[in-house]
C-alpha cells in the first residue's frame, strides 16, 4: 500500500541519517578538499554522495550474499572499517592540514574522499547492516525499491551536508583547518579503536555461541 510504503521510507530515511551522521564527517572532509574553492566543494561533496549511494544500493541488494560469498562475518566486516577509520586520525594527525588549493593536490584528494569519507565514516559497517536488515524485513515484492528511495533521500541529505561545510571552511582559515585536522584526528583513531574492540568482541561473542552448540 503506498501508506505502508511511505512509512517504509520515512523509518528507514531516519534510521540510516542517525547511524550515518553525515555531520560527523564535516570536519575531515573540510580537511580533504582545497580550501577557498567552493566549485572543488561541491564536486566533492557530489563524489562522496554517488559513492554513499553506490555503497548503500550495493548492501541494500547484494550486501549479505556478497559477504556470504567470502565468508565475511559482520564482525569482521566492522574491524576492517575501523582499522580504515583509525590508519585515516594517525595520517591526520601527523600532516595536521587539509589539501593544498594547487590541481595535483585536488586530483590526489578526489582519490581519497572515498575512504574514508564515503565509507566507513558515513557508510560505515553500521550504516551497511541497517541498510542490509531493513530490506531484509520488507516482505512485500517493491521492498528493495523502497529502500532505494530512502537510500536516494539520504545521499542527498549527505551532498546538502557537505556542500554547506565550504561556508564554514571560508571562515576558519588555513590555520583553523589545522587544528580541526589534528583534533579530529585524534578522535578518529578512538573511533577507529571502539570499532575494532566492538568487531572483536563482536567476533567472539560468535564463537562463544558457536562452541556452546
Amino acid at each position: 500500500m503506498p501508506g505502508d510504503n511511505s512509512g517504509t521510507v520515512l523509518q528507514a530515511l531516519v534510521a540510516l541519517i542517525a547511524i550515518a551522521n553525515p555531520f560527523a564527517a564535516v570536519p575531515v572532509f573540510l580537511s580533504l578538499v582545497p580550501a577557498g574553492n567552493p566549485l572543488a566543494t561541491r564536486q566533492a561533496a557530489t563524489r562522496v554522495a554517488l559513492a554513499v549511494f553506490a555503497i548503500l544500493t550495493g548492501a541494500v541488494y547484494i550486501g549479505a550474499p556478497v559477504l556470504a560469498m567470502f565468508g565475511i562475518s559482520f564482525a569482521a566486516f566492522r574491524v576492517g572499517g575501523g582499522l580504515v577509520v583509525t590508519l585515516t586520525g594517525l595520517d591526520m594527525l601527523r600532516s595536521g592540514h587539509g589539501a593544498e588549493s594547487d590541481p595535483a593536490a585536488a586530483a590526489n584528494v578526489a582519490e581519497h574522499l572515498i575512504v574514508p569519507v564515503a565509507m566507513p565514516l558515513i557508510a560505515g559497517p553500521g550504516t551497511i547492516i541497517t541498510a542490509m536488515t531493513m530490506a531484509a524485513r520488507a516482505s512485500d515484492a517493491g521492498g528493495s525499491s523502497v529502500m532505494l528511495v530512502a537510500v536516494a533521500a539520504v545521499a542527498a541529505v549527505v551532498w546538502l551536508v557537505l556542500a554547506l561545510s565550504g561556508w564554514v571552511q571560508q571562515r576558519i582559515g588555513a590555520r583553523g583547518q589545522a587544528i580541526v585536522a589534528r583534533s579530529m584526528g585524534l578522535v578518529l583513531v578512538a573511533i577507529g579503536a571502539q570499532l575494532v574492540l566492538g568487531g572483536i568482541a563482536d567476533f567472539f561473542d560468535l564463537a562463544v555461541v558457536t562452541n556452546r552448540r
